[in-house]
């Protein structure tokens, strides 16, 4: 049974997170609404430069749950090394890593764009978007660094106000470079664009001067790591980064085939594919969570103790999810009708929005499972489950719901349900099993 302790622990970690994550979602919504003023051509754009850019940042996600597990667990191993050393590890593994990318990325954008859109106006704004997108991808990288120190370390709540800072920045700035205001040229999505690349690269020296403050004499920028642990860094975050590019590429796989059937249908999955990414996002900041709290107990010597920490934070997030999906079910119409005015992909939706809101909550545990192992670096089999549901049985079996058969999104978003039951019943297989106690890192 767990405890009201217990509980309050887990919560205090997750919470800032959850904020965190939110606050980056909202203000993506608001960037988007700013460029929305300019015309579909620049909607367009954005959104093809951003799908885009997201496979490429799937390279240096995995550094993140890397160095979180790394600093949890010589927390709890009550380390004499330096608390930063695996924060350096991070960061030199975000330049070898995120330097060549953005170097590549903003040289291949106009041969890379002109596969995806077949619009020159498209094209146009499309372009300088996404390089100058490219050249923020170090930024995020050594970020994401950040990220693992401070959730690895217990203190989410610095991770959290460094990125609130960072999205009230990119706001500002894109209202003055969009628009043109306070004398500033209007550079319309340009604009958006180079208020992202600052706040990223700005949230880079905030997050250094929060951990020489936190973290004055533990060795940051100072204390050289060894090659074997950059190694080790690039080699845990692996299977994270695989399984977040094959993960996107999937989804956009998807939207493509659900485009097929027709433009409501594609109009209605993508409202339903946003509302499923906001109902994750407290089990996304709770597997983060678990990933301190089981680094840290497995550290401490204490595996079945570690053991528990997981499956407590995963009663939390069936529990919290499916509440948080409550009112989805009961009224799918209302929000339903806030992102859609066409009367017929608000029918396609209503009983798919059922279905998410039914079973997200069990579909929790993926997220909050995959990222512990991940994290503990024993997520290479969590990939490969992700990569062959999703890849071997998911797709395949929507294209031929869809596009083949041309059946509707009910069909299609009952082949949904069944990928993610299925999933979610291996990797909690795959933590059931308990080979993961014996990762040595």
């Amino acid at each position: 049974m767990i405890t009201k302790e217990r509980v309050g622990v887990i919560l205090k970690l997750a919470f800032p997170i959850t904020a965190a994550i939110s606050s980056s979602l909202a203000m993506s919504l608001i960037d988007l609404g700013m460029v929305g003023g300019l015309g579909n051509t620049a909607v367009a754009a954005v959104g093809l430069s951003s799908f885009c850019n997201s496979l490429v940042l799937a390279f240096v996600a995995g550094i993140g749950p890397a160095i979180q597990g790394l600093v949890a667990r010589r927390s709890g191993e009550r380390s004499s090394e330096a608390k930063c050393v695996p924060l350096n590890a991070g960061l030199a593994t975000a330049f070898i890593l995120g330097a060549p990318l953005s170097m590549l990325g903003y040289l291949l954008t106009p041969h890379v764009f002109g596969l995806v859109s077949s619009d020159p106006a498209v094209t146009r704004v499309g372009v300088p978007f996404l390089r100058i997108l490219c050249l923020a991808i170090l930024a995020v990288g050594i970020n994401n660094a950040f990220r693992g120190h401070w959730t690895g370390i217990e203190k989410p709540r610095v991770y959290m106000r460094v990125v609130l800072f960072m999205n009230c920045l990119n706001v500002c700035i894109n209202y003055v470079l969009i628009f043109g205001h306070f004398g500033a040229p209007a550079l319309g999505a340009t604009g958006a664009a180079i208020g992202t690349a600052i706040s990223l690269y700005v949230g880079v020296l905030v997050n250094c001067a929060m951990v020489l403050i936190h973290f004055p004499e533990e060795g940051f920028l100072r204390t050289l790591p060894a090659s074997s642990l950059i190694t080790r860094v690039a080699k845990m975050g692996v299977p994270a980064t695989m399984q977040e590019f094959f993960f996107s590429a999937g989804y956009i796989v998807f939207l493509w085939m659900v485009g097929q059937v027709g433009t409501t249908e594609l109009a209605a999955a993508n409202v339903l594919v946003r509302v499923t990414m906001v109902l994750v996002i407290f089990a996304i900041s709770l597997g983060m969570a678990s990933a301190t709290l089981v680094s840290k107990t497995i550290g401490q010597g204490d595996i079945a103790g570690a053991a528990q920490w997981g499956w407590d934070v995963g009663k939390i997030g069936v529990i919290s999810v499916t509440l948080l999906g409550l009112p989805l079910f009961l009224f799918p119409k209302v929000f339903l009708s806030i992102f859609l005015i066409d009367p017929n992909a608000v029918a396609s939706a209503t009983i798919p929005l059922q279905m998410v809101a039914a079973t997200t909550g069990m579909g929790s545990l993926i997220y909050i499972f995959s990222y512990t192992m991940y994290s503990i670096g024993y997520g290479q089999r969590v990939m490969m489950v992700s990569f062959i549901t999703q890849w071997f049985i998911f797709l395949p079996a929507v294209w031929v719901i869809g596009p083949h058969l041309r059946y509707g999104l009910l069909q299609i978003w009952f082949a949904q349900m069944v990928y993610g039951v299925v999933a979610t019943a291996l990797i909690t297989a795959i933590w059931m099993g308990g080979k993961w106690k014996a990762i040595r890192i």
